[in-house]
């Protein structure tokens, strides 16, 4: 299981956190070891993604057992909870039509906890695709109608819908971590006047200089490119200011 969530090239940082947390708790309550260097790898295999670096944290600061995890992520539940809180004070009662970008678990908790019908544009992310899954996600929320969109046309979208909501990976007071293109779609957005939100979760906060010290994670390889001899470039995740994106929920780790 360890190796698939390395592997795990489509969840959002939120899912893989979960995912690595339910592993850890397993381990513990049969009393096998954890696998060696575990916080290491993954924020390796997934840097970019602020919840690793605090699990490590977690590791140094704790004597790890199945009451510790438990205590943890209770801690993070709660941190969740206020965190959906404040997006659902801050996001108008009166929006029906809504863009997302890429596969973000807390989005989706974000659009589930709005409990109304919504219209929701989800760009496809290809190469990886991780939009196919978010839209397969979405279509399971009551009232929510997603519709799948290939990259191109999502952005021309964006002038017909009446707010866009991103997760993130990482969070500071000046800057975010999101898939490639969430620059550009915000630059779209506050030309069109259409508000950004970005939900965030527990355990993404960091301060301004560990956000831009991080390596950031990359995309898949096609490998018919390679062989053509064609440059190949597909970042996963870029940086991106804050300005003009509405942050529901920051904490304070």
């Amino acid at each position: 299981m360890f190796q698939a969530i390395l592997n795990d090239r489509t969840s959002g940082s939120s899912v893989l956190l979960s995912k690595t947390l339910d592993f850890m708790k397993s381990l513990a309550a049969s009393g096998k070891p954890f696998p060696e260097g575990m916080p290491e790898r993954l924020i390796k295999a997934h840097s970019g993604m602020a919840c690793f670096i605090h699990l490590k944290r977690f590791f140094s600061e704790n004597r790890l057992s199945e009451t510790s995890l438990n205590e943890f992520c209770r801690q993070i539940a709660r941190e969740e909870e206020i965190m959906l809180q404040s997006f659902r004070v801050s996001f108008p009662g009166e929006i029906r039509h809504v863009a997302v970008y890429s596969f973000s678990g807390m989005v989706l908790k974000a659009l589930a906890a709005l409990n109304r019908p919504l219209k929701v544009d989800v760009a496809l992310c290809g190469p990886d695709g991780e939009g196919l899954a978010m839209a397969q996600r979405l279509d399971g929320i009551s009232g929510v109608m997603p519709c799948l969109w290939g990259d191109c046309p999502y952005f021309s979208r964006i002038l017909e819908v009446e707010a866009i909501i991103l997760g993130c990976d990482a969070v500071s007071p000046g800057w975010f971590v999101n898939r490639s293109g969430t620059r550009s779609l915000i630059a779209l957005a506050v030309g069109a006047k259409v508000p950004v939100y970005l939900a965030q979760g527990p355990l993404k906060s960091l301060t301004d200089d560990e956000l831009i010290r991080m390596p950031l994670k990359q995309g898949i390889d096609i490998p018919e490119v390679g062989i053509s001899g064609i440059k190949w470039e597909n970042p996963l995740l870029e940086v991106v200011g804050t300005e003009g994106v509405i942050v529901s929920g920051m904490s304070e780790r």
